[in-house]
């Protein structure tokens, strides 16, 4: 059966009404909520998530380097279903945001798979 290994489940946020994701879709989703998750905040899996939400308050150059190993390590880590090909990131100083591009190769379907994941720490500008 094809990319039963990917999986399904909702789409998240729910809003409304129950949507059923699957596939590329769903491992990109699953892939979001690994990097918005601290480590402890899943009380069966304490180990689970990544460092970069506790990076709120770091400096944005800290941040956009430290970041690319931070979600490095927790897709190596945490997601069998793909293969890490590549992270960047650039800034957006008007904005204080990072673009993190991640991109990866899905295991059952060999498919390059590409996602943009902003990312806004905390700056002194933003707290005006």
């Amino acid at each position: 059966m094809a990319n039963s290994f990917l999986g399904r489940a909702l789409k998240c946020p729910i809003v409304n009404k129950f949507i059923p994701q699957q596939g590329v879709d769903l491992v990109l989703q699953d892939i979001e909520l690994l990097l918005l998750t601290n480590f402890g905040e899943r009380v069966m899996r304490p180990e689970f998530g990544c460092n970069l939400p506790a990076r709120l308050w770091d400096n944005i150059d800290t941040v956009m380097t430290e970041g690319i190993r931070d979600i490095t390590i927790a897709i190596n880590k945490f997601e069998p279903r793909v293969t890490l090909l590549k992270v960047t990131s650039t800034k957006n100083t008007s904005k204080g945001l990072i673009f993190f591009n991640i991109q990866l190769l899905i295991k059952e379907t060999n498919t390059v798979a590409n996602l943009v994941f902003p990312f806004k720490p905390v700056t002194e500008m933003s707290l005006r």
